[in-house]
């Protein structure tokens, strides 16, 4: 996994990074939920100032001021060095989370496009012949190639180096806000592009992909069709969407046990498994949410996932000069290259439940 590999070279080795990735993970999952504390902050604090010290050579030993030391070129430049090499990790496993059965995350050295090739889905055509005749018609399929090239995403942002060294500001907490942000990009790439080939699918004729309606039928209809021509799919859509899957008789009964109440959904149907798609918060209009609360999606994961995710390198950060501003803020770019793209074989289906 693309995570593991960008970790060990981090890690180099050195069972303190494995520790310190670890406690930074931890910190994420609790700074999402709003759990944080003191103690975490301090463990991250202690971390973050042992992995500048050996990447800048300098130690903050009492003898040089703490205002000072973090003027420092070479200081300054460890600072944000830490942390890009922190945040792809989490971002990554973030991105897994969320997005994984829609998803292909690749990774490639700076510099570097992404080709996929897209294999024929039709068959060779049988003919009839006479039993003397030795050929029959020759038959060659070709495959195509699409390219996918990463674009830079940039963040700037003013990390007070005085204040986090001297406690009065939480590094752990900066880390974490950056992290988001980026993730919430690359979440929103990542959902607009499926979205965008989910909208375009044909809604007419035997190669009807999106249904307009829910019911039990057009579930089982659209699932068989595409069970048919790929593989079993599974049924995905956010927490509100999947659960108005139910079977159309009206018999059915629920007690507090059964998985629609402990899930919020039912876990099968008629053979089809159904996974959750963890609803987005969309940042840029207060309290709005990214994933559509009235699609259900039938995708085949286990054959290609339908989006690929092109990393360029990993987390570039860059900081202006000591001279830059007079507050002591450290004022840093963190930089991520990345491309998305709709490219797959597999098949996929829609059905808009209003």
């Amino acid at each position: 996994m693309m995570e593991n590999n960008i970790l060990t070279n981090f890690a180099a080795g050195v069972d303190e990074r494995i520790e310190g990735y670890t406690k930074a993970k931890s910190y994420m999952d609790h700074y999402n939920k709003n759990t944080c504390t003191d103690v975490m902050h301090k463990e991250m604090l202690k971390f973050f100032t042992k992995e500048v010290e050996l990447i800048s050579n300098t130690k903050l030993d009492g003898v040089m001021p703490v205002a000072t030391y973090c003027n420092l070129s070479t200081v300054k430049e460890a600072a944000f060095a830490v942390l890009s090499m922190m945040t792809q990790p989490i971002i990554i496993d973030a991105t897994i989370q969320n997005f994984a059965p829609i998803a292909d995350i690749r990774n490639g050295d700076f510099g570097d496009s992404f080709s996929f090739d897209l294999t024929p889905r039709d068959l060779f055509v049988v003919s009839k012949g006479a039993r003397s005749q030795k050929t029959y018609e020759i038959q060659k399929q070709f495959e195509g190639t699409k390219t996918i090239i990463p674009e830079f995403r940039n963040i700037t942002v003013g990390v007070p180096l005085f204040d986090i060294y001297m406690g009065k500001k939480s590094l752990a907490e900066y880390m974490s806000k950056a992290i988001r942000s980026l993730n919430a990009n690359l979440s929103y790439d990542i959902y607009d592009a499926f979205q965008a080939a989910m909208a375009n699918l044909p809604t007419t004729g035997d190669a009807k992909l999106r249904v307009v309606g829910y019911s039990q039928d057009a579930l089982l209809e659209l699932g068989t069709v595409i069970e048919a021509w790929d593989q079993t799919p599974i049924v995905m859509g956010t927490k509100l969407a999947l659960s108005k899957i139910l079977p159309a008789s009206t018999n059915y009964r629920f007690d507090l046990d059964s998985d629609y109440v402990k899930f919020g959904h039912l876990r099968d149907f008629f053979g089809f498994d159904i996974v959750e798609l963890p609803q987005v918060a969309d940042y840029r209009s207060e309290f709005k949410t990214k994933i559509a609360n009235d699609e259900l999606y039938l995708i085949c994961p286990s054959s290609d996932k339908l989006v690929k995710v092109c990393m360029e390198g990993t987390v570039l950060s860059n900081i202006g000069g000591n001279a830059d501003t007079e507050n002591l803020i450290t004022v840093g770019n963190m930089c991520m290259s990345y491309g998305v793209g709709v490219i797959t074989n597999a098949l996929a289906g829609m059905i808009e439940l209003t």
